[in-house]
């Protein structure tokens, strides 16, 4: 697991914005649902549809499967080394990768019972799936030194596995497809090595369309709906890239931060990217065709990480789930409900010292990529007690002045922003110090 390193911020200026979903204001609980405990101590993948949310837990030999509220429904065992997860059109049937028992599982997903395994072969530990045109493709470990890509004929009564005939790939790839471009099929490098490839795999065979060595170490890999574009996690970058399917060019960077682990597309083209740490925020949500983050999301109020692949909306793009892993052990779900709502964004400004007995002037601003209503106000604190409330200019400018008690040499002012039908709350924390 990488450690989270957080970005240090001016000696006595703490800047902090937006919606912090463990530790908001007010209104935080309506707004989301965070630090729900998940009795897995393990994660390989987060996948959701419109009944349920799926976690792969290798360590557990498990999938753990709970309803859109976090609640556990079952807990699917004996899965060996579960990790990969595809599911069907109709979702009524959900594919595991079980490498350790070089085998697919195939679940109900109406009683959450595995019905059967499909063999994959002797050492091929199956890892990351996708369904593209009639068949289910798999990343696999092909040689002692070299991965390939495998399929199985699911509409077969007995399916037929077939395994590559020319592995190219150093890691085994990661998958990805779109029912946006239903013959298609990317992989990505996963370990070390660079390369990207798109596949035609409507005759059921893999016929390369495009490649690209730009790309390498993908940790998470997503197509978007209409079927135009890849995004890709990078372990290494500190930007998430958008690719063009039809020939791989490069597209446009999503300036996230360090390290991006992942990344999901919802329904209407909207972007979750996730980073592993980068400072402030671990999520950064963009509308379809725009690389400003409309919203950021915190998940972590110390140390514990957004997981590999741990992202996935719910069909309907009302809901994304999270996974994180704090130090505690078990995997952590935070579900972001009001994901249609844009980041309040404040920024203070003040003097680091201030003469002891004369007053303070604090200035910041309200900021968001959507409009905010007329006549808003802040809230303002010093070290817990309310101040009065600063009013907004119509450029979003505010200001306050404050005279503390002789013996409070280091107040603390916290400016908050409520939020309203469009933005979820914002805040941020200024200290200044008093002197003699």
């Amino acid at each position: 697991m990488r450690f989270r390193r957080r970005a240090a911020g001016v000696a006595l200026v703490l800047a902090a914005a937006s919606f912090n979903l463990l530790g908001a204001p007010g209104t935080a609980a309506a707004q989301s649902q965070g630090g729900i405990v998940l009795p897995v101590r393990s994660h390989w993948q987060t996948l959701a549809d419109s009944r349920h949310v799926y976690f792969s837990a290798p360590g557990d030999d498990a999938v753990l499967a709970t309803d859109h509220d976090g609640q556990v429904v079952k807990k699917v065992a004996g899965l060996d080394g579960a990790r990969g997860m595809a599911e069907s059109a109709d979702e009524s049937t959900l594919y595991v990768a079980l490498p350790d028992a070089d085998a697919i599982s195939v679940i109900d997903t109406a009683t959450l019972t595995e019905t059967r395994r499909i063999p994959t072969g002797t050492d091929t530990e199956p890892e990351s799936l996708a369904l593209a045109g009639d068949r289910l493709f798999f990343g696999y470990q092909a040689t002692i030194f070299d991965s390939g890509i495998g399929s199985v004929a699911i509409g077969e009564a007995t399916p037929t596995v077939t395994l590559d005939d020319n592995p190219v790939w150093y890691g085994k790839p990661r998958l990805a497809s779109s029912p946006g471009a239903t013959d298609r099929l990317v992989a990505a490098e996963s370990q070390g090595a660079a390369g990207m490839r798109v596949y035609d795999v409507g005759s059921g065979r893999l016929e390369e369309t495009a490649y690209s060595d730009a790309v390498g170490d993908v940790e998470d890999v997503a197509v978007t709906p209409d079927g135009a574009s890849v995004i890709t996690a990078n372990g290494y970058d500190y930007y998430h890239q958008r690719w063009r399917l039809s020939d791989l060019t490069e597209e446009v960077r999503y300036d996230t931060g360090a390290y991006p682990n992942s990344v999901a597309v919802d329904s209407h083209g909207r972007v979750a990217a996730g980073i592993v740490a980068g400072g402030e925020w671990d999520v950064h949500i963009y509308r379809p065709g725009e690389t400003a983050a409309y919203r950021t999301v915190a998940l972590s109020p110390g140390y514990a990480d957004l997981l590999d692949r741990g992202m996935a909306w719910a069909p309907d793009g009302n809901r994304l789930f999270t996974t994180r892993f704090p130090y505690s052990g078990e995997a952590v779900l935070d579900i972001v409900t009001d994901v249609a709502k844009a980041s309040s964004t404040i920024t203070l400004s003040a003097p680091p010292t201030n003469p002891v007995g004369t007053p303070v002037t604090v200035t910041g601003k309200l900021t968001s990529l959507a409009p905010f209503p007329k006549h808003r106000m802040v809230t303002v604190t010093r070290n817990g007690v309310e101040l009065p409330d600063a009013k907004v200019r119509r450029d979003g400018s505010f200001s306050f002045s404050d005279t503390p008690p002789d013996w409070n040499t280091y107040p603390q002012y916290t400016v908050t922003y409520a939020g309203d039908v469009r933005h979820v709350p914002g805040t941020a924390t200024v200290i200044v110090e008093f002197v003699g």
